[in-house]
């Protein structure tokens, strides 16, 4: 074999091993997403009125790394209000936590599964340090 074709295999075989390390994490990436449970949607069907009420959670790979993503919805009247969507993230303790800014206040948000149910804990972090913060506990059923 000359030193050509030595060139020419090693640039074949580079480029194979990155194309097939690419779709084998792609492959990783949607596999952990199938095992994430707090993907889908969610509600509190005792829901009383400014309280959490449903839940939508999704995920998406992207560039081989899975985006985690909720949007919440609070009891409102004549209908649920939205929070817009946040991007979350996952605690050393295994939670998976969502942040949502406002003017006047936070919403932190943490999710423990408990198989077809799921807790909920809603942290409100005001911004004004005279007013409270205040924690309340939900519990979410799959929709």
């Amino acid at each position: 074999m000359t030193l050509k074709q030595i060139i020419q295999a090693c640039a074949f075989l580079s480029v194979f091993v990155s194309l097939a390390s690419a779709a084998y994490a792609q492959e990783a990436c949607e596999l952990r997403k199938s095992e994430l449970v707090e993907i889908g949607n969610w509600e509190n069907p005792s829901a009383k009125l400014n309280e959490l009420s449903s839940l939508e959670v999704e995920g998406t790979c992207i560039e081989n790394q899975l985006i985690v993503r909720a949007r919440t919805f609070t009891s409102c009247s004549p209908r649920d209000c939205k929070w817009g969507w946040a991007a979350g993230a996952l605690n050393l303790n295994g939670a998976l936590t969502f942040r949502f800014g406002g003017f006047f206040k936070a919403q932190h948000i943490e999710l423990r599964p408990m198989g077809e149910r799921m807790q909920a804990y809603m942290r409100t972090e005001n911004h004004d340090p005279t007013i409270p913060e205040k924690t309340r506990s939900y519990i979410l059923i799959r929709q």
